[in-house]
């Protein structure tokens, strides 16, 4: 459980607010192979990008958190629009 990392994502409402809307848990290194924080944005996109589509998530705006413990490894923005099909 070395690399265990909870991503949160919070839907951002209309008045800017932030509802959490799902949580997952995650023993994963990926956020440390390269190093750099675009590197940790584009690995947070990938994947938000997997698990919103796995959870149905409805459309909108995002705020992706990843966290290792108490530490916040990053927070990224999404628009979260689907694929149909």
């Amino acid at each position: 459980m070395d690399h265990l990392h909870r991503i949160e994502y919070h839907r951002r409402l209309s008045d800017g607010a932030l509802v959490l809307e799902h949580t997952e848990e995650v023993v994963d290194h990926g956020w440390y192979i390269k190093k750099g924080d675009d590197w940790r944005r584009r690995y947070t996109l990938g994947c938000a990008h997997d698990f919103m589509s796995r959870a149905g998530t409805k459309p909108g705006l995002y705020a992706i958190s990843v966290w290792r413990g108490e530490n916040r490894v990053c927070t990224v923005g999404i628009d979260w629009r689907p694929s149909k099909g």
